[in-house]
């Protein structure tokens, strides 16, 4: 007789989470969270969690529901496809034999109470995280109910979601820290609440590759700043224009820029630039930099020309705006901080000169990452190991609102002044 068995049901999962905001003044000085818990902890966690969501599913025990027994902070949830909401999937998944549905509690924790034995799980713990960590969930159960389930979450959990006494008490207990509150939430109330918190700061753009990354929407997102930054996301990276001050004021962004507001203009161009690739690296979105020269970043150039654009790959890049072929030796470096209070180091500029202090090389050396100023200041301390280096801080920006180009500071430190 044949072995006829019965069709294991399609499984979905959803996924929801325990926010708890802590108490900083009982928390670690360094911000670091708590390790993750031992597997004796993380089941006690995880039956608490699973008491509190079975008063809002009545038939929670019909579904499988995997809980780690550590807390993370919102960028390590919400990354690109929610990598970390998918491996909790999967390890139930895992746990199916011969592919059939068993509801079941998996509680996960570590041997030693440090780490787990899936690296996909541990927790970042960097400094100065929180004051909100979070303790993800995932529903695992046949589509049709995991479909009706997520709805009902979406109405429900944010607004009927208050932990329980004792959920509050086995969490501040096994993981050792003060909340202020718990509460649950979903995934979409999450990112609700991003949205609005970047909108209010005036940052809705970065939501906007943010959103289309987190959920894989079709087709690039192209965004593009009032300040002129530009990035597309293409559905693996973001690909932005950098652009130097002169490319920027002469075919870039601030082509239209009047003289007397380049400074403004390209400090304000500069601050955007950092904030947004500081937080795409945050929230671990790939970031390819490519030359803005010839407008090829503005608005109305493709995607494509992005991609054959020239990409900048290193710390820092150098802009030659003169050099004198067939020159004498160096004799000395004249190196000015191109510096904004708000935004710190643009650009270092260095003018090479001779020993009758005729000028043989100007460059730009911008930094394009944060280990750039150091690496820049390392390559121009060794150019300059055997000849003379002066460093002049002007306390801002040397321009030339007629060339429209950042210029080196005079010899002796006095600086040039601003032609408007």
């Amino acid at each position: 007789m044949d072995d006829i068995r019965p069709t294991p049901p399609e499984l979905g999962a959803c996924s929801g989470v325990l926010t708890l905001e802590l108490d900083l003044g009982r928390s670690r000085a360094d911000g670091i969270p708590p390790a993750p818990l031992t597997r004796a902890d993380a089941s006690r966690v995880a039956d608490a969690i699973a008491a509190d969501l079975g008063r809002l599913v009545p038939d929670l025990t019909a579904l499988g529901l995997v809980v780690p027994g550590a807390l993370y902070d919102q960028t390590e949830l919400m990354r690109p496809g929610f990598p970390l909401l998918t491996a909790l999937e999967d390890i139930f998944r895992g746990t199916l034999r011969d592919a059939h549905f068993q509801p079941q509690l998996v509680a996960l924790g570590s041997d030693d109470g440090r780490a787990f034995s899936l690296a996909a799980l541990n927790p970042e713990r960097r400094p100065g995280s929180g004051p909100l960590l979070m303790l993800p969930f995932t529903f695992v159960g046949p589509r049709e109910r995991i479909g009706a389930l997520a709805g009902q979450l979406e109405n429900d959990l944010l607004q009927r979601g208050a932990a329980s006494p004792t959920t509050r008490r086995t969490l501040e207990t096994t993981f050792g820290v003060q909340a202020v509150n718990l509460s649950y939430a979903t995934v979409g109330d999450l990112c609700a609440l991003l949205k609005v918190q970047l909108e209010s700061v005036e940052f809705g753009g970065l939501w906007e590759l943010l959103e289309h990354a987190f959920f894989r929407r079709e087709g690039p997102c192209d965004v593009t700043l009032p300040t002129g930054n530009r990035f597309v996301f293409d559905g693996e990276r973001v690909w932005t224009p950098f652009f130097s001050f002169d490319d920027w004021a002469q075919v870039g962004p601030g082509a239209d820029t009047p003289g007397d507001a380049l400074m403004e203009g390209y400090v304000a161009w500069a601050k955007r630039q950092r904030q947004y690739l500081a937080a795409l690296a945050t929230y671990r979105l790939p970031v390819q930099q490519v030359l803005g020269e010839g407008g090829g970043g503005c608005t109305g150039s493709t995607l494509t020309t992005l991609h054959a654009a020239s990409r900048l790959d290193g710390d820092y890049v150098v802009e030659t705006v003169v050099r004198v072929e067939g020159a004498t030796a160096e004799h000395k470096l004249l190196i000015t901080n191109q510096f904004d209070d708000d935004v710190g180091t643009l650009a270092y500029t260095v003018a090479a000169l001779d020993g009758a202090g005729q000028l043989l090389a100007l460059e730009h050396h911008y930094p394009l990452s944060a280990q750039g100023l150091a690496a820049i200041a390392d390559r121009l301390t060794r150019r300059s190991e055997h000849i003379t280096r002066q460093v002049l801080h002007p306390g801002g920006l040397i321009v030339s609102a007629a060339g429209r180009c950042l210029e080196s500071a005079p010899d002796g430190g006095v600086p040039a002044p601003r032609r408007h």
